[in-house]
């Protein structure tokens, strides 16, 4: 996924992370250009609304300058949420090639695959760790059985 998580990991690993990352590289891009963009009209926009209603008070002179941020400010929000759902997105297509991955290993017994796969499923915070450590058993079949 990056060099710094792959460091130190066997090559069987870093290869798969790097399948995940193919997979997942538009999105990511998508979504750190809508986060790039929304934090900084939102923090403009709230800042310059606060100092303006807040410190200075409302008169009527402010009523346009007040609709421009807070349009900025609608957009900026629709723009961090947009970024939450792709991030949403990039989470599930990992899981689903972790699955996927799982599910086609022809070293790993099935009974064993649906442990794994119901493992993922059931705590996706920790898909990652389960990922690795069947990749690390399924290598461990493969070279039993090379043997």
């Amino acid at each position: 996924m990056n060099q710094f998580m792959s460091k130190g990991m066997p090559a069987f690993i870093e290869r798969e992370l790097e399948i995940i990352d193919e997979l997942v590289k538009p999105k990511l891009k998508k979504s750190s250009k809508y986060m790039v963009v929304s934090i900084p009209l939102l923090s403009i926009s709230i800042i310059n609304l606060f100092f303006m209603l807040v410190i200075n008070g409302y008169t009527q002179d402010m009523l346009i300058t007040i609709g421009v941020y807070a349009l900025l400010g609608a957009i900026g929000a629709a723009l961090y949420k947009e970024s939450r759902h792709v991030n949403k997105e990039i989470r599930q297509i990992g899981m689903n090639h972790i699955i996927e991955r799982i599910q086609q290993s022809d070293h790993v017994n099935d009974y064993t695959k649906d442990q794994y796969i119901a493992n993922v499923k059931a705590k996706p915070k920790f898909s990652m760790q389960t990922f690795f450590n069947f990749l690390s058993e399924e290598h461990k079949r493969k070279q039993t059985m090379e043997d």
